[in-house]
Formats: structure tokens, sequence, C-alpha cells
């Protein structure tokens, strides 16, 4: 049996402690930095992903201190979430469960800073990283949130004048109700 000396019990004693709370830092959610919407069916730490990055991937459309339109927003992104096929929403749900997670950042972003703590450059930068990433896990991950994101932006007719957005001729006469 091998003798420990105090000084070196104490200092075995600290690393463990360090890896053993280092470990559950790791696998803790992020706090939810922002005041969710209850009504949601989306969990808190999920419309937190989306919150942060509505205004990166509709960037010059709506601001990242445009509080009202993210909200709004974020209804009609819980809305078409309902709408996915179960075997869709699991997957989303999974993806977004992901990025709530330190860990699953961490592995994503390559990167400690929280998305919250993100300047609006930097969540272009990463969006852009993830479009054009060798690994298909990236590239999917930007593709299922742009494609929420843009399902529930155009799919409001209120939000088409602020991209000069009209519907073609064609398709107005299916919309007529008169």
């Amino acid at each position: 049996m091998v003798a420990l000396k105090r000084r070196q019990l104490l200092k075995y004693a600290a690393l463990v402690s360090a890896f053993a709370g280092g470990g559950t830092w790791l696998v803790a959610d992020f706090p939810v930095t922002f005041e969710p919407a209850e009504q949601l069916k989306l969990k808190a730490s999920e419309q937190q992903i989306f919150w942060w990055f509505i205004p990166a991937f509709l960037d010059g459309v709506i601001e990242p201190q445009d509080s009202q339109a993210k909200r709004a927003l974020l209804q009609r992104i819980d809305q078409a979430f309902q709408s996915l096929s179960s075997a869709t929403q699991a997957e989303l749900r999974q993806l977004l469960e992901l990025l709530a997670s330190r860990a699953g950042w961490l592995l994503l972003s390559a990167g400690l800073t929280p998305l919250s703590e993100l300047s609006l450059q930097q969540r272009l930068l990463l969006l852009e990283q993830w479009q054009q990433h060798y690994l298909q896990l990236l590239r999917q991950a930007y593709q299922g949130l742009h494609e929420i994101i843009y399902a529930a932006w155009y799919g409001d007719p209120t939000t088409w004048p602020a991209i000069s957005y009209q519907l073609p001729v064609a398709a107005k006469v299916l919309f007529d109700d008169q």
C-alpha cells in the first residue's frame, strides 16, 4: 500500500473534485437567459435557442433587441413545430437539447461561450460555418433551424412587406376570398 502524504492527498482530492465538478458542469444545460413564453409547447431551453438565432437567420429584418418581433416569430415557430411529423419533431428536439446542453454546445460550436453571450456577428459566423461544414451533422443542424425559422417567417403574410414580397398573381386567385 502506498502511503500518501497530507499534501498529496489534498492535491488528489482537489483534482477529483475538479473533475467531478467539471463533469457536472459539462452535462448541465445553460441557464435560460430570457423570459420564455409559457403558453408555447416548446420548452424554455428550446425557445431560447430560437430566441438567440432568430436575428442571425433574419439578419437585417429582425434586430437582436426587437423582443416583440422575436416573440411573435417564436409563437409561429411553435405552431410550425407542432405541425411537423412526430419523427421530425423528435429529430429537431434532439438538436435543440444538444444545443441547450453545455457539452452539446461545446461539441457543435467548439467554444465555451454560451449562445446568449455571442454577438450577432459571432452567431452569423457560426451559422456560416455550419452551413458549409464538412460534417453532415452540422449542415443538418443549420438546415433544420433554417427551415423552421424561415417557414414561420414566410408563412405569415404580415411579414411580407418587410422583405418587399408580393404574392404572385396566380397565387392571389387561389387565396382570394371574394
